[in-house]
């Protein structure tokens, strides 16, 4: 596995043998999955398959990550999403600190405000919307409650709305298809279980939920004590949640919309 100095993007490489998966985990940091052979349209193939027979659920993950640079510096970031998993689609949410909602909803935002012209700024955090097709195409849209609209993101503008690219991490995590050439550690207890990979000086630590499908933990650290990632989940409460709902009488626009 090798470790990436990005944690904005969760990134999929297919190519005719070859599939890497990568996770953001936090500030300065990503995860990446094991390699998994399989040609690129029989990946598709298996994907689309294996989506068919996965749980909907809701999940709150959360996402912490700590480094020390070569400057000696201490750094640490964390913070949390709410995912809706349903079949071919996932909509994720950022938590907002208690703090952060209350100095929003007390009008405390930049002075040119969620206008058109600068609502790109207000993209990075929203809600998205990420739908996968039987062909592997993913559809991306960004949803701006304030300004009741849903746009379109083509690739290009991806991170810009914090889309990374890999809809398999969005949908289980770790996709489970990466989960068979890491080491079985033990057998399953209490319905998970854990998964393990060394690769040079960096150790991964995978639970799995068996039933759910979908990875409750995800530890990454280095053996020097430098690197700390750790993602975990948690089931949200029945029942389950319909967000989407409230966007069906938004605008409909596309992302050049926001652009000045």
């Amino acid at each position: 596995m090798k470790f990436l100095n990005t944690f904005s993007r969760r990134r999929r490489v297919v190519s005719r043998a070859v599939l890497v998966v990568c996770i953001a985990a936090g500030s300065g940091a990503t995860v990446c999955a094991q390699t998994v052979s399989a040609s690129g349209l029989d990946f598709v193939a298996i994907t689309s398959q294996a989506i068919t027979t996965t749980p909907e659920l809701d999940l709150r993950i959360t996402y912490e990550a700590a480094s020390t640079g070569n400057d000696g510096v201490r750094r640490s970031s964390i913070y949390s999403n709410r995912v809706y998993r349903r079949t071919g689609q996932v909509w994720i949410e950022r938590v907002f600190p208690e703090a952060l909602r209350e100095s929003l909803e007390h009008g405390h935002e930049p002075a040119h405000g969620p206008h058109a012209g600068h609502a790109h700024d207000d993209a990075r955090a929203a809600p998205l919307s990420v739908k996968r097709g039987d062909d592997g195409k993913v559809q991306v849209e960004v949803v701006l409650a304030k300004l009741r609209r849903v746009i379109s993101v083509d690739e290009a503008h991806h991170g810009n709305v914090g889309w990374g690219g890999s809809f398999e991490n969005a949908y289980w995590m770790v996709p489970p298809a990466s989960l068979r050439k890491m080491e079985r550690v033990g057998s399953a207890r209490g319905g998970v279980q854990r998964y393990r990979s060394v690769v040079g000086e960096h150790t991964t630590l995978i639970d799995w939920d068996v039933a759910n499908q979908f990875a409750r933990r995800i530890e990454r650290s280095d053996a020097h004590g430098l690197e700390r990632i750790v993602v975990t989940a948690a089931k949200l409460p029945l029942p389950l949640a319909e967000p989407w709902k409230a966007t069906q009488g938004f605008e409909r626009g596309d992302y050049s919309d926001l652009l000045d």
